[in-house]
């Protein structure tokens, strides 16, 4: 009997699965289904288990793992689409809220407001007062807690609550007590506790974090349910993971009470495929570009490691959440060109989706693309889209982007070389600003592009940012779903201890392990043994009176000082240490890492180096840098096997993704089938 390893990414285009049994992996993709989302994943499912040749009830009951990237919480939140939320706070902070942190910029700059996901009016004070060692100054009014229930349920309507008291990491009897007053007095109504979620220091930043899961939790939950009911009446037998955005997979179970954990569920996963890719493959600092339908998402990884955020932005809200770093920007192959009120020319944020899709899917759709201005241009075969499997409509591509030249005083060509231009230059800032961001020198960078658009900008980029290697993933197309099939359960808890440096070995020690503790039952509570589970320890530290913390692994309590010193000469420059003032410790965190048994794809030998078995043709096209059309040499992906190589300029066409190599560039595929561009210095 066959042990399939499944994974599935839900874009806002496509719907991704990627199946391996550890000798071979198969590809699946429908679209997305936006209003029912469910339909296009088990679809996807259905086209894989075709190209395995077996039924999906037969792939599902073989399975002994499925791993989902799920958009469900991120596109919650950018509906506004979340139940009728509550908060509880200690008397005197109801207007915390909402004053609110975050990211006001908007599209072109302008200043936008941070979204009200809590209005005044669904706040309520409760009296008590902890302080900031956990001793009780005021005792918690239950009378009070209870009056304001009445109010907020009754009057105001809310269907979901969040609880985040002053200093309530520190001492967290008070919100305990008050979830348990909800539960006696309201059972159904979903309850978020900030000591629960986030018990680290900053009362904003827990609140945001806090209110989030609470407002995004029915929608969480009512995916979830169908989720697990529908895959167990398709066939699966085993539970369903579900990716996080700080890494790694979480049960139905643990994402229902903490569903703000799944915010950019996808794009984790495709970085976490890549964190294993470059491990293979000995490249140790790394860009991750993925380029999908809707969005660009891009990571860094460094020394081996994704880079992580601390106190991470969530739908522009600053939060206490720690994730993996990854940017996003609305550029993908349904960002729609269009015309801004100077009469520019605008390509994004906003998409046209799945439904209807760009105007070449032929399914309604009017409006360009940046997918109709790469079939206009020539990079894309309208014959050829998707294996052939689906055909576009050329003409309607260059109807479309014609009418938005007339719009902008642009000849169709020249509207869809801007499109392009512009979706690049947005490219280039977001790798760009992720990397200056941590002081990181592009040039020591290998670019891994993936995502079933990406692979058409990954060199033109590379180029643009001196970064020397390109690497595209046999399975760029469903990367995502690859490490949604292959990524460890991961969890991570954190507590505030604010200790000057040196720090008592003995107190960290019994802090890591009462995190550990917690941790590894929460794991065996789900059934995963302990000879599976590995814990790492890491503090947040920083220089005394600063504002944000630098993380450092644990590794002696007596070396921490020179550990951070050292890393923060990293980020900021030597020129930035103060050698003689005071560090503090501000946070112990310990991450638990459970490797499930599954089955894992191995490299291939390598082959001949000529490549022109796979070559079948040429085709005039447009390469950037240029202004006129060009022919260019044409290699069907599925035939060129490792070892092979060529020169650029080339397209290398696969089944599901299209590859750029520009002119004065070498490639070859490597005994993992990714396709490696050697980036030419001019």
């Amino acid at each position: 009997m066959a042990a399939y390893s499944v994974g599935i990414d839900v874009g806002g285009t496509f719907t991704d699965c990627f199946v391996t049994d550890g000798v071979h992996g198969w590809r699946g993709k429908a679209p997305t289904t936006p209003r029912a989302p469910l339909c296009g994943l088990l679809a996807a499912l259905e086209d894989a288990a075709a190209a395995i040749g077996v039924p999906l009830a037969r792939a599902l009951g073989d399975a002994v793992h499925l791993g989902l990237g799920t958009t469900v919480v991120t596109n919650c939140l950018a509906e506004l689409a979340g139940a009728p939320t509550g908060l509880l706070v200690t008397e005197g902070f109801g207007d915390l809220w909402p004053m609110a942190r975050g990211h006001r910029l908007g599209v072109g700059g302008m200043s936008r407001p941070l979204p009200t996901l809590v209005p005044r009016r669904r706040i309520a004070e409760v009296r008590e007062r902890v302080d900031r060692e956990g001793a009780v100054l005021v005792p918690l009014d239950e009378s009070g807690v209870v009056s304001a229930l009445e109010r907020l349920v009754g009057e105001d309507g809310v269907e979901s609550l969040a609880i985040c008291l002053l200093w309530s990491f520190r001492n967290p009897a008070h919100e305990r007590r008050v979830a348990a007053i909800v539960r006696e007095r309201y059972p159904e109504l979903p309850v978020s506790c900030s000591a629960d979620l986030v018990p680290v220091i900053r009362e904003y930043e827990r609140m945001t974090a806090t209110v989030l899961s609470a407002y995004t939790t029915r929608s969480c939950a009512a995916f979830l349910d169908e989720l697990e009911a529908r895959l167990a009446a398709a066939g699966l037998r085993v539970p369903a993971a579900v990716m996080q955005s700080s890494g790694g997979t979480l049960s139905p179970a643990a994402a229902r009470a903490r569903p703000i954990l799944l915010a950019q569920s996808g794009p984790v996963a495709g970085v976490a495929a890549a964190e294993a890719l470059a491990a293979a493959l000995g490249v140790s600092e790394v860009v991750t570009g993925d380029m999908g339908g809707t969005s660009f998402d891009v990571a860094v990884i460094h020394a081996g490691a994704a880079e992580r955020r601390l106190r991470a932005e969530v739908a522009s809200l600053a939060t206490a959440l720690s994730t993996v770093a990854v940017g996003s920007i609305g550029a993908g192959g349904g960002s729609v060109g269009w015309r801004d009120a100077r009469g520019l020319l605008r390509v994004g944020p906003r998409s046209v989706g799945a439904d209807p899709g760009p105007a070449c899917y032929g399914r309604g759709g009017s409006e360009p693309a940046l997918t109709d201005a790469l079939v206009a241009l020539g990079l894309i075969d309208p014959q050829n889209f998707l294996g052939g499997r689906m055909v576009l409509d050329g003409e309607g591509a260059v109807a479309a982007v014609a009418r938005l030249g007339r719009a902008v005083g642009l000849e169709a060509a020249a509207t869809a070389r801007g499109m392009y231009r512009l979706a690049l230059e947005e490219m280039r800032l977001a790798v760009h600003g992720l990397l200056v961001e941590r002081g990181l020198d592009p040039r020591r960078f290998a670019f891994l592009c993936y995502g079933g658009c990406g692979p058409l900008f990954g060199a033109p980029l590379a180029r643009a940012l001196a970064l020397g290697r390109v690497i595209v993933p046999a399975l760029a197309a469903v990367f995502s779903a690859v490490g949604a099939a292959t990524a460890d359960v991961r969890r991570e808890a954190a507590c505030t201890v604010f200790r000057p440096l040196p720090a008592d070995g003995a107190e960290l020690a019994a802090c890591f392990a009462t995190l550990e503790a917690e941790l590894g039952a929460a794991l065996a509570a789900e059934g995963l043994a302990a000879e599976r589970v590995s814990f790492s320890r890491q503090v947040d530290l920083r220089f005394r009176r600063q504002t944000w913390e630098v993380t450092v692994p644990f590794v002696d309590a007596g070396r921490l000082g020179d550990a951070f010193r050292a890393r923060y000469a990293e980020l900021y420059g030597t020129g930035a240490l103060a050698a003689a003032a005071p560090i503090d410790l501000v946070n112990c965190r310990v991450i638990a890492t459970a490797r499930l048994p599954r089955p894992a794809l191995a490299p291939a030998p390598l082959g001949p180096t000529d490549a022109s078995p796979a070559q079948r043709g040429v085709r005039t096209v447009w390469l950037p840098g240029g202004e006129d059309g060009r022919p260019v040499a044409l290699y069907d992906g599925e035939r060129l096997a490792p070892g092979m190589a060529f020169t650029g300029p080339a397209l290398v066409e696969r089944r599901d993704t299209t590859i750029l190599v520009l002119a004065g560039d070498g490639a070859h595929v490597d005994a993992w089938g990714s396709l490696v561009i050697e980036v030419s210095r001019g």
